[in-house]
């Protein structure tokens, strides 16, 4: 018999009975194969699986772009609802620091910037260092260290000129405002009276050298070592010459140190106020530069003499 026809083969639908399909399409004219089943089918096929994946592809696309949008609008809705505060030296309160940064209601997330309220914060003179970190969702952290006041610091030429002006000194030799809402426990701090040319300019913000600042500091820190009672407290400093310290204590004791071995020297120092109790005698002049045979001259021998 006859085949009926002579592109079909006995391999059926198998690959080479689709090459003589195709075959077979392409001898036929346009029109007859545009309105091809077969031609068309495969069309079918090919835009089912396009409308498949666009069916896929768009609702990710729009997934992401609602999702990046959502985003947008949550972080720039987004404020800070709990604040965080640390003081080291408990000095500055959280109320205090919040003015210092302008911070006055809500703040939003996404236009906080923490680097620049560290630098509002340290700005201030009486702040040492400040720490800001912001903490997703909305928690802002603020921590603090303060300045602590040694000393005031004036210059001794103040009483002829009339500017009294006075500034704290801290234990690093800064120099910053006297701000009795931060500093009302440090009111009673003894004064250091300047020397013309101990500070390049008297200001907030200056640095005193540290061969001049260390022995004034460090006669501040061992005074505190001790109570009132054993030590009382010293209320003014002088430096007349580079080796040679002068403190008036609260009562009018003048007493005469060196820059060098300042502890020892306070030590001394003690023991000689305690000596003048068990006498009940009041000091006037005290030199404990020397180790033994420190000098003493008493109030009532200086009124006698006199």
């Amino acid at each position: 018999m006859a085949k009926r026809n002579q592109y079909r083969t006995h391999y059926g639908e198998g690959h080479e009975a689709s090459a003589n399909v195709r075959l077979l399409e392409a001898a036929l004219s346009l029109k007859h194969r545009f309105f091809s089943m077969v031609a068309l089918r495969r069309g079918l096929r090919r835009l089912r699986r396009w409308v498949i994946l666009l069916l896929i592809i768009i609702p990710i696309i729009a997934g992401i772009i609602w999702g990046a949008m959502t985003a947008v609008e949550k972080a720039y809705s987004l404020s800070i609802d709990k604040i965080t505060f640390d003081s080291q030296r408990k000095f500055i309160s959280k109320e205090q620091a919040l003015r210092i940064l302008g911070i006055e209601g809500s703040i939003n997330m996404a236009t906080l910037n923490t680097s620049a309220m560290k630098e509002k914060l340290e700005s201030n003179l009486c702040i040492e260092s400040a720490h800001i970190r912001a903490e997703l969702p909305d928690t802002l952290h603020i921590e603090i260290s303060e300045r602590i006041p040694i000393v005031y610091v004036e210059q001794e030429s103040g009483a002829d000129t009339g500017n009294r002006l006075r500034f704290f000194m801290d234990q690093n030799g800064h120099l910053f405002p006297v701000m009795p809402e931060y500093h009302r426990d440090f009111m009673g701090v003894p004064v250091w009276y300047l020397q013309p040319g101990d500070v390049a300019e008297f200001k907030a913000g200056t640095v005193v050298d540290e061969n001049k600042c260390r022995p004034i500091i460090n006669l501040a820190e061992a005074v505190n070592h001790y109570d009132p009672v054993t030590i009382p407290p010293i209320r003014e400093i002088f430096r007349p010459k580079d080796w040679k310290i002068i403190a008036i204590m609260e009562g009018g004791a003048e007493v005469m140190l060196q820059v060098y071995d300042i502890k020892g020297q306070v030590e001394r120092l003690a023991m000689i106020l305690e000596h003048c109790r068990a006498v009940q005698r009041r000091p006037r002049t005290i030199n404990v530069i020397p180790r033994i045979n420190t000098t003493v001259e008493y109030a009532d021998e200086a009124k006698a003499r006199n």
